[in-house]
């Protein structure tokens, strides 16, 4: 047993060297990002996608309102209905179903704040409960989202854990390393299957995001269709802030400097529900880098928006390369193993 073992552990640690010396050739002549241009003059774009876990009315609203103080307009994922399973914490926060905050939710769209799904629930939900809620989203918000967000362990989940991944060496590291919890909502024969409503009515939707305040010069292509995900348009990747926290290291000046001097994009992923207010007052660093981010010549619009203008000016919206594919995955799940990135 032990031999075998040993056996496989020396397979996959060749696997991982080979892919490390492919990955290296790949870097060196990998295509750098060349600075775009952007709406009136703009030296770059930059905007937030926040992900609803845990949050409330009272937790993220003074977060939004120093938003709109300095005219900004982001992107905010929601749910339509409570949880089903508020033994994961993740799962916790107010959705739709809550008066107040369905209330806090269109002020927000009033106000030019872009409107994203995160599924209708954290927790478990069947294709005929998906299908329905995505229709109570259109009733309340007024349209389909443009924009979906994968949640957490949600079952549903479209190309999400193990099938992030398509080049098989990494697949089978993630295997090893990785929880093996299995996500249907791209495959036909299941109950959770929903991705044919993807295609059709969603344009754009989440996959890696990186320790880089310049999603451009990890990949130039955003967005980009996958044709290995054909139930996706297209696909984007992201800033890792995902905490108040790893908010303020990602929006340091010095990372500010680097974003507007390579005339790049950024699209930060977070959770605004994490810590980022506290007895009704958003935290002091995060205040200050807002007030810096809006101290510069930067273009500030939804999601949706940015990746919008992107395709329209030719920056996005091909297929994703065999190159491109082995060094988004390669270097994504490399920060998963390190930092634990989304």
């Amino acid at each position: 047993m032990k031999q075998s073992v040993r056996y496989c552990l020396i397979f996959f640690g060749l696997c991982f060297v080979l892919v490390l010396f492919a990955i290296t050739a790949i870097v060196i002549s990998y295509p750098r990002y060349e600075a775009m241009t952007f709406p009136d003059g703009k030296k770059f774009a930059f905007t937030i996608c926040d992900d609803t876990d845990r949050s409330t009315v009272e937790n993220v609203k003074p977060v939004y309102d120093l938003l709109q103080e300095f005219n900004m307009r982001t992107t905010r994922a929601i749910w339509v209905y409570p949880t089903n399973d508020s033994t994961n914490w993740a799962n916790w926060g107010e959705t739709l179903s809550d008066s107040l905050y369905r209330m806090f939710v269109l002020d927000l769209r009033d106000k030019g704040f872009e409107i994203a799904s995160h599924g209708i629930r954290g927790g478990v939900s069947h294709r005929e409960e998906i299908l329905a809620g995505m229709d109570y989203f259109k009733d309340v918000i007024g349209y389909y989202p443009r924009i979906h967000i994968n949640h957490s362990l949600n079952p549903d989940n479209i190309y999400w854990g193990r099938n992030k991944i398509e080049l098989k060496p990494l697949r089978a590291l993630y295997d090893l390393v990785m929880d093996r919890k299995l996500f249907a909502g791209h495959v036909p024969e299941s109950e959770f299957f929903w991705a044919d409503f993807v295609q059709k009515h969603i344009k754009y939707m989440v996959n890696f995001s990186f320790h880089e305040i310049n999603i451009a010069a990890v990949n130039p292509l955003v967005p980009y269709h996958d044709p290995d995900k054909p139930f996706v348009k297209y696909w984007f990747h992201t800033s890792d802030g995902r905490a108040v926290n790893e908010f303020n290291d990602l929006l340091s000046p010095e990372n500010l400097d680097q974003l507007e001097n390579e005339g790049g994009v950024c699209i930060v992923y977070t959770h605004f529900g994490f810590n980022f207010v506290e007895n009704g007052v958003c935290d002091s660093t995060f205040t200050e880098r807002i007030k810096d981010l809006a101290s510069r010549d930067g273009w500030f619009v939804p999601a949706s928006e940015i990746l919008d203008y992107m395709i329209k000016h030719g920056q996005g919206g091909g297929d994703l390369s065999f190159t491109q594919r082995v060094y988004l995955e390669f270097r994504w799940l490399y920060e998963k193993l390190i930092y634990g990135s989304t």
